[in-house]
This record gives structure tokens, sequence and C-alpha cells, in this order.
């Protein structure tokens, strides 16, 4: 028998009131409101909670927690008005949830592009010395329990409730992808953080920061969050964030820095690329290590030296963080080489924005040998950004050979195929082609390879579902669709590819 443990405390414990009855749950949404619960009317980015008070109290909710005036009062329900409805959620979620960050390590880490890589390579070593979670893209991991959610980095309600779930699991640290928008909406405010960790910064999201400046203030945030024991751990090649940092916010933790380019406690030099691996020197402390790791990518050194600056941060000693490098492995869907036992190469990328496109497809450019194609099968951004296909389009003319448009969504096909056009007649130099179905696209790109070529697979990278009109569909993923294609095509099954 599974017994489920559900968390209840007291009214009076939540809140500064006389009355005295039992609260269940907590919600900021109406459609999942039961018995005995609180709801708190967020204003939202699309729509006001405060519209929906009435829902919430006909399904069960015995108080609701908002800042405007509501249409109607409800006699047997408590009506808490606050100043900030959203900064009494985080207060309330950590209180109900009993404080979960305060009896683990956390460790967020914040950046236009490499949160997951970080957070899942700290996650992976320190897995090998005490029970480790991760909070990210699209899911929450522990153990062998896996919790899927919508944003890269949660709701506050959801994340104290998960971070509570590791508590009882006895998970001992986290780390946790702290995207802007979820420091700009507050989802992080009440996290007690021990570490935070700065990756890089690049145009994103300015359609809802509006400037770089607010940008940065909301990735700031994360930093003013780690008191004065912590520690947060920078990118001593990113000048213009630490410039930012420095000047604009109160930043109390101690600071450890890595780099390339710039001095740092932890530097790279002398960094060789290979197609199944990157090696480089390592200077950590005065000391120097020539060191092999099979991830991929100049990027992908700064994020391991975030990830070994870390351990330090952690106060491992440079001998256990130089051993813990073996510990390391390919992350799922973030350039992740596959193991095909062909003649030719297959990557797997996330790959979502301009700038880690350029970098994926200068990367491949840089270890393909001699005559050999780079053939790039590319999700179409669906998005209404003209600026980011044309930027995509002619990063793939530039250095692919052949490259295969396809979904990165579902239902969308006439959109796909206008946007797909617009994309090849940007091209000059590569052969474009676009094939709406991605299942059918992958096979493609796998039946065209020959010896020493390099297939890309971009813009899923570990997903296993599509976006559509009517929510996710199941997807298989670019990585299982392209190791079917291989053992079909190299066993001469080459039957029409059935539809997902």
């Amino acid at each position: 028998m599974i017994w489920l443990v559900i968390s209840v405390k007291r009214v009076n414990e939540l809140f500064d009131v006389k009355e005295d009855f039992k609260i269940i749950s907590l919600h900021s949404d109406s459609r999942y409101v039961g018995r005995d619960s609180v709801f708190f009317c967020i204003e939202g980015l699309t729509t006001d909670g405060h519209r929906y008070a009435d829902d919430a109290v006909f399904q069960g909710a015995k108080v609701i927690v908002h800042s405007k005036p509501l249409k109607r009062y409800y006699p047997g329900v408590l009506y808490i008005q606050v100043k900030d409805v959203l900064d009494e959620l985080n207060r309330v979620a950590n209180v109900f949830y009993d404080y979960p960050s305060y009896k683990m390590t956390v460790i967020g880490i914040t950046g236009t592009s490499g949160k997951t890589v970080v957070a899942l390579t700290i996650r992976d070593v320190l897995n090998h010395f005490l029970k480790t979670g991760y909070i990210g893209t699209n899911d929450a991991q522990y153990g062998s329990t896996v919790i899927q959610s919508s944003y890269t980095t949660p709701e506050t309600i959801f994340l104290h409730r998960t971070l509570n779930e590791m508590v009882k699991s006895n998970v001992k640290g986290v780390t946790i992808e702290v995207s802007s928008h979820g420091l700009a909406l507050k989802r992080v405010d009440t996290i007690d953080f021990d570490i935070a960790v700065f990756t890089n910064l690049h145009e994103e999201h300015l359609d809802f920061h509006g400037t770089m400046e607010n940008l940065m203030r909301a990735k700031a945030k994360l930093f003013e969050l780690v008191d004065e024991k912590g520690y947060v751990v920078l990118n001593a090649d990113e000048v213009r964030f630490n410039h930012f940092l420095d000047s604009h916010a109160k930043v109390k933790a101690h600071r450890l820095y890595y780099g390339i380019d710039h001095k740092a406690d932890v530097m790279a030099r002398n960094v060789k690329l290979f197609i199944d691996h990157t090696e480089f020197d390592l200077f950590i402390k005065g000391e120097e290590f020539h060191v092999n790791v099979p991830i991929l990518g100049r990027f992908n050194v700064s994020n391991i030296l975030a990830t070994l600056t870390s351990l330090l941060a952690l106060e491992m000693s440079v001998d256990e963080v130089v051993a813990s490098i073996n510990l390391i492995s390919q992350v799922d869907g973030r350039m992740e080489l596959l193991n095909t036992h062909t003649s030719f190469h297959v990557i797997v990328d996330y790959c979502q924005y301009g700038h880690a496109f350029e970098e994926t497809l200068s990367f491949a450019k840089s270890v393909v040998k001699g005559n050999s194609r780079i053939i790039a099968v590319v999700g179409v951004p669906m998005k209404n950004d003209n600026n980011t296909r044309s930027q995509l389009a002619k990063i793939a003319d530039q250095y692919c050979d052949q490259v295969i448009f396809t979904e990165s969504e579902k239902d969308r096909d006439d959109q796909l195929l206008d946007m797909a056009e617009s994309m090849e007649n940007m091209m000059t130099h590569a052969v474009a082609i676009t094939i709406t179905n991605r299942r059918v696209a992958i096979f493609q790109a796998i039946e065209m390879a020959s010896n020493e070529d390099l297939i890309l697979l971009l813009g899923k990278g570990h997903e296993q579902f599509m976006k559509s009109s009517v929510g996710n569909q199941p997807y298989p993923g670019d990585k299982y669709l392209a190791l079917k294609a291989i053992d079909e095509i190299f066993n001469e099954s080459k039957d029409d590819v059935d539809e997902y």
C-alpha cells in the first residue's frame, strides 16, 4: 500500500488571524482548487486571478488572498487583502511546506544558455557523494522520481512542494535552473540558495524584459539572494554582467570566478576540440592539470569550469575537484554525440537561441574532416519573429552543406511551410529543403549521410513532446528516431516511415 503524505497547517500558522481551521493545499490556479485550500489571486501576464475568486470558493477554497476589491464576499470564507499577492504567496508557501530549502544545499544556475548542462553535471557529480535532486527545463528529478513541469523555473507552490518532497526522500542537495522569467516573477524569492552560478548573457526574452539592463537586473537578483555565508560563481569572461553586478547589485556572498579568456580562480587554456571529446589545460589555485572531458564545444568548456568552480565552493579540495572530472558524462540532448557504430556522426542538441545555433555549427565546422558534409535538421521557430528565422537561415547557410527545415511544434503545417520557404530563400550556399514531419526529416538526413559526415539534429534536444493547439503531444525524441532510422536503414529495411 502507498501512503500519500499531505501537508496540513492551521490557518493561524500561515496568517496573522484569530480563526483556527485546517488548510491542506495552496493554489494560484482556480482549476485545481480543492476543499480546505487557500487561493491566491495572482495578476499574471495574461489573466488576473481576481476574476476566478468565485470559482475557487465554489470548489472549496476556505481562504482567498487578494490585493484588489472583489465583486462578492461569501460567508464562511476568510478574505485576506495584501499589498502584493506574489510576496504573500512566497511567504506562505515557504511556511506551509516547512522551509524545505533551508534543509538542503541549494545551487541555483542562471544565464542565457548552459543552465541545463551545468545543473545536471553538478547534480550527476554530487550524486556520487550524496543524494542530489534537480529542477529545471520541463521536469524535476530525484532518485527514480520524475515530475513534469511547465517552466524552466517552476511556479512558487510547485517549487516549494517539490523541494519538500525531496527533503522527505532524504535528498540532501538540489540544483535549480533559475530563468530570468522566474526571477522577475518572484518564483524563487523565498528559496535559501547556498550557491548561485552565472553562465553567460546574450539577448533573450526582450519581449518580456524590454531592455538588456532589465534582463541583467533580473539575473542579478539571484546573486543578491545568497547570504554572506554562501558563494556566487561568476564567469570572468562575461565582463559586462560582472560590471553590472559591481555597480547595480548588492552581493553579500563570497565570489569565485572561472574563465578562459580572463584571469580567474579556475581557468582553461589550450582548448582542443574533437568530435567525441574536448581536451584542455586546467588551472586551479596555481596548479595545472591536463584534462579530457566527453563534453563537446568550446562553449561547453565554460560550463565545465562553472561546474568545477561550484565544487570548490562546496569546499572540495583541488584533488577532489580534479578527480570529479572522471564522473562527468554527456548531458541528454545537449551536444550529445550518439553511439551509432556508423562511419558518420550524429549530434542531438537543444539549440534554442541564435548564439547557441552559431556555436554549435561553428564547432561542427571545426571537427568535420576533408570533404565531409554537415547535414542539419533544423526546427523552424514558430513564434512571430522573422529576425530569428533570418538569423538562423544565414548561420545555417554559412556553415552547412545541406539543411532540412522541419517542425518544432505540431498542427501548424501551413505556417511552417511559409516560414520555411522564407528561410530557404535566404540560402545561397547550402542546399535546403523542407520536410514538415520531423520523423521523416530525421530519417532522410540519416539516409543521405556518408562516410565521416556530421548530422546535427537541432531544436528539440531531450524533449519527448511536441507543442500543439491542444497541448503537448507525445513525440519519441530525436535520439530515439535517429537510432531507429540507423537500425532500419543499415538492416536494409527501408519501408515507409510510420507517422507518429
